[in-house]
């Protein structure tokens, strides 16, 4: 990736499972009218014909960022953090590549399906989640370059750098946020009804971007409810949290309403960027020496658990490698390109390394490719 130092590609490995991935409950959707209300705008369905304005031409690339003065050295995982991510990471793995059924018994308590129960806009609505308005992000947000540092990584994977605000962009920028927009009570007074429950809001936020066309969905900036409830006064208590909390159901629930018309399957890739998370960091800083990484990593398991609580649309689809780069922000934080695809059809592990060398371009790119072991 042009001007990007890529710091390693890192090994998958799969499992038996020995730890429970966690546990949801479903709540059925009983607001009468809740599915009326607009939540995504799908870019053709919005306004008339002729009356929209015409989008901005890109801006081309701006210059290479000039590197500030480097943070303070991350410290690797300690022992206990890398061996709970391994053990965790290994049931991720197996679970992506297993029946439907057997991964539902990883939960807690047990469940027949690993199949999510969120599956379209009206649960975003029930649950209090709502699309913050496109005319109120800054434009800096749309900036794949300058602001999230991987325009020129896109580029090299050949998929669009750009996001649909501007002509020919084919990324389209998600802003979802656990708060009402529409209304002027405060954030902290803000509370919504579910089954015969109330429940509070907490002001949590999902950006992304989906690119059902090329395959891509970029997680930009992920704040959940769990961590959001904390800035709240008073704050919110986990009894009052939404059931549909995860970053993996909001993704998916706007990816299948993007994929209207299209292969819902069409997936490629999932991107992390600009990741300030400190345990991810400490897990990437011993993985790096280790050549090896499981998939618990805060950053990544949202994306495992969109690959395994879909199977029915998916299939077995599940995370094939992941590359670590140095995003092109002046920081220079650490991004992460998961790659996706469909289980091998020889069960084995076989490592390639090639260098690649770009014209025009002095870097040398050293790729590992590890195959997962089934």
């Amino acid at each position: 990736m042009r001007a990007i130092t890529l710091l390693a590609l890192l090994a998958l490995r799969a499992a038996l499972p020995i730890l429970a991935v966690g546990n949801l409950t479903y709540q059925n959707c009983t607001e009468v009218g809740c599915e009326q209300t607009p939540h995504l705008r799908i870019s053709n369905e919005v306004g008339t014909a002729g009356t929209d304005p015409p989008k901005p031409n890109p801006r081309p690339p701006p210059p290479l960022p000039v590197l500030s003065r480097p943070e303070p050295a991350t410290q690797p995982a300690s022992d206990a953090l890398w061996d709970t991510s391994g053990v965790k990471g290994c049931t991720l793995g197996w679970a992506m590549q297993t029946t439907d059924q057997e991964a539902g018994a990883l939960y807690v308590p047990i469940r027949a399906s690993a199949q999510s129960p969120y599956s379209d806009v009206k649960d975003l609505l029930l649950w209090h989640w709502y699309r913050f308005a496109d005319e109120r992000l800054s434009e800096s947000f749309h900036d794949l370059y300058g602001t999230w540092g991987v325009g020129w990584a896109l580029e090299d994977l050949g998929i669009s750098s750009y996001t649909d605000e501007y002509e020919g962009g084919k990324n389209v920028m998600i802003n979802i946020a656990h708060e009402d927009f529409r209304t002027n009570v405060l954030l902290d007074q803000q509370s919504y009804g579910v089954n015969g429950m109330q429940y509070r809001a907490t002001g949590a936020s999902y950006t992304f971007t989906v690119n059902p066309e090329q395959g891509l969905i970029i997680g930009l900036n992920r704040e959940s409810p769990k961590y959001a409830a904390k800035d709240r006064r008073p704050e919110v208590s986990d009894d009052l949290l939404p059931k549909l909390n995860q970053f993996s159901d909001v993704a998916w629930i706007t990816w299948k309403a993007y994929t209207t018309g299209g292969p819902i399957n069409n997936l490629k890739y999932f991107m992390s960027v600009r990741i300030t998370n400190p345990e991810t960091r400490q897990i990437l800083k011993r993985a790096l020496d280790a050549n090896s990484w499981e998939l618990s990593s805060p950053n990544i398991q949202g994306f495992a658990y969109f690959l395994i609580q879909h199977k029915a649309e998916l299939g077995n689809m599940f995370i094939n490698k992941i590359q670590v780069f140095k995003g092109e922000t002046e920081k220079g934080e650490p991004c992460i390109l998961v790659h996706l695809r469909q289980p091998l059809d020889q069960p084995g592990s076989i490592e390639e390394e090639h260098v690649v060398k770009r014209s025009g371009d002095a870097n040398l790119l050293r790729v590992h490719t590890f195959r997962a072991r089934l």
